[in-house]
């Protein structure tokens, strides 16, 4: 049974923490509080977003047991880069929920630098999911 639900729900937080990036770093050269909000809104929809990606891989994995033995070592590294994901977004999350103006003081390097991390390991994951698929051609029907 191929994977079917985990590719059509992971575009969701791929773009929506891609967008998180693009406004805050839009805030950053040009503080407007509207691009402020709606960045901290598309952290936390992503950030849930990357979550269900993650449940739906980890139970789409579970369901069509056992692995070729070929993409083992790759789903492990997607795995590993999604729950990484989720620490390093929800890492950003909580210091947000802490300090609404983050944005506006000392700490808002260190907080671009996260979500530069964020983006630079979601794209790495992106590429080793499309690998899985078009690569090894795992769970494409044949």
């Amino acid at each position: 049974m191929p994977i079917v639900l985990h590719p059509a729900v992971v575009h969701f937080p791929i773009a929506l923490l891609l967008l998180n990036f693009a406004l805050t770093l839009a805030y950053l050269r040009r503080p407007d509080p509207f691009l402020d909000r709606a960045a901290y809104g598309l952290l936390v929809l992503g950030w849930w977003g990357a979550f269900a990606a993650t449940l739906t891989g980890t139970l789409e994995v579970a369901l069509n047991w056992p692995l070729p033995a070929d993409v083992v070592g790759w789903l492990n590294l997607h795995a590993a880069l999604g729950i990484a994901l989720l620490v390093v977004y929800g890492q950003a999350l909580l210091h947000r929920r802490r300090n609404p103006e983050l944005l506006n003081g000392p700490g808002r390097k260190s907080y671009f630098r996260l979500l530069l991390l964020g983006v630079l390991m979601l794209v790495v994951d992106g590429a080793v999911g499309g690998h899985l698929i078009y690569g090894l051609g795992y769970g494409v029907r044949r």
